[in-house]
C-alpha cells in the first residue's frame, strides 16, 4: 500500500530497476568485448584498442574514440555524456523471445518505453563515430556510397558495402529448396530511405543503406511490426503470439546471420521486415558467449521508421 505514495517517475524508476534485474540482456556492457566485437566485425576499418586514461579505446581510421560508457566519442567530447547516445550493442538470442514468457512488470516497462515521448528522449550517436564506421558526413555524401542492385528479384538503393553481403545472402537462400516458393510470396523490398527513426532523434539504418526490409505481398491478418500494432491501437502488441506474426523461414534469417545482418524479429519490439547489417552485434554474442553467460536480447525498440506500404491496406 505505500507505494501508493511513491511519486510516478521515482515508481517508474523502481520498475525499471526491478525489470532489468530480472530480464536476461540488460545486465551493463562490456566495453572491451564490445570495442573487441566491433574490431571483428570491421576488421578492414577498426584498428587498435587500449585503455587510455582510465578509459577503453578503439582507433578508427584516424580518431581515437572513447567508450564514454557506450557512447564512443573522440576526446575532444569524451566528456560530452549527456550529448549523445550510445551506440547499441546486445547480444542476439538463437529465437525470438516468447510473449508468453514476459512478466507482468516487464510488459508494463514496454508500454511505458512504447510512448512517443520516451522514445524521442534517446539522443542519437556522435556523428564522428558513424562516418568513421560507415563513411559520409553528411546526406550528400552518404548517398554517394549508395548502390542499385538487385536482391530477390527487387531492385533496391544499399551501402557499398553490403553489396556483397546481400548477392551472398541471396545465393544461399536461392539453394534452399523452398526457396522459389518464399520468393513468390514476398511483395516488396526497400533499403536506403534518408530518415530519422519515428518518433526519435535518432537516424535510421537505411539513411545509411545499410538495412533492409522484405515484405509479403499479403499478410494474412498477421503483425509484422510493433509500432503498426500499437497504432491501430492495441497497447499490448508485445503479446501477439510468434505464430500470429509474418516471420521469414529460419532459412532466410540464417542465411542473412551468417553475412553479418540481425533480424528485427529477434526483437521483443518486433520488426520481422527488417535485417540491418550488424556483425558487431553477432561478433558481441559470441564472445559474450565465451566469456559469459549466454544472455537474451528483449529488444531495443529502436527501429521506428516503416510507412505501411500500400499494398498491405
Amino acid at each position: 500500500m505505500a507505494v501508493k505514495h511513491v511519486p510516478y517517475i521515482a515508481l517508474f524508476f523502481l520498475l525499471a530497476a526491478a525489470v532489468f534485474a530480472q530480464v536476461p540482456g540488460r545486465s551493463p556492457v562490456n566495453g572491451e568485448l564490445a570495442l573487441r566485437a566491433l574490431r571483428e566485425g570491421f576488421p578492414d576499418r577498426v584498428g587498435e584498442i587500449a585503455f587510455i586514461d582510465g578509459d577503453w579505446t578503439v582507433t578508427i581510421g584516424d580518431t581515437l574514440f572513447f567508450w564514454a560508457d557506450g557512447r564512443l566519442l573522440p576526446e575532444a567530447d569524451r566528456h560530452r555524456l549527456e550529448d549523445f547516445g550510445p551506440h547499441s550493442f546486445y547480444t542476439i538470442p538463437e529465437r525470438p523471445p516468447s510473449p508468453a514468457d514476459l512478466s507482468p512488470q516487464h510488459i508494463a516497462l514496454l508500454r511505458e518505453r512504447s510512448r512517443s515521448d520516451v522514445r524521442r528522449a534517446r539522443r542519437d550517436v556522435h556523428p564522428a563515430f558513424q562516418a568513421a564506421l560507415y563513411g559520409g558526413r553528411n546526406r550528400r555524401e552518404i548517398e554517394a556510397l549508395q548502390r542499385r542492385t538487385e536482391f530477390l528479384g527487387f531492385r533496391v538503393n544499399v551501402h557499398r558495402d553490403i553489396v556483397e553481403p546481400l548477392r551472398l545472402v541471396e545465393a544461399e537462400i536461392r539453394e534452399w529448396y523452398g526457396a522459389n516458393a518464399f520468393i513468390a510470396t514476398l511483395g516488396s523490398a526497400h533499403g536506403f530511405a534518408w530518415r530519422q527513426i519515428a518518433g526519435t532523434q535518432r537516424m535510421s539504418f537505411h539513411s545509411w543503406g545499410l538495412a533492409i526490409d522484405i515484405l509479403p505481398r499479403n499478410l494474412g491478418g498477421r503483425a509484422i511490426y510493433w509500432l503498426w500494432e500499437q497504432q491501430r491501437p492495441n497497447e499490448d502488441w508485445m503479446l501477439i503470439p510468434l505464430e500470429n506474426r509474418w516471420s521469414p523461414p529460419t532459412q532466410v534469417v540464417e542465411a542473412f546471420e551468417r553475412q553479418g545482418f540481425i533480424w528485427g524479429g529477434k526483437w521483443t519490439f518486433f520488426d520481422n521486415m527488417h535485417f540491418e547489417f550488424r556483425p558487431e552485434l553477432l561478433a558481441y554474442t559470441r564472445l559474450m558467449s565465451g566469456s559469459a553467460p549466454a544472455v537474451a536480447e528483449t529488444g531495443t525498440g529502436r527501429v521506428l521508421h516503416h510507412v505501411y506500404p500500400d499494398h498491405l491496406r
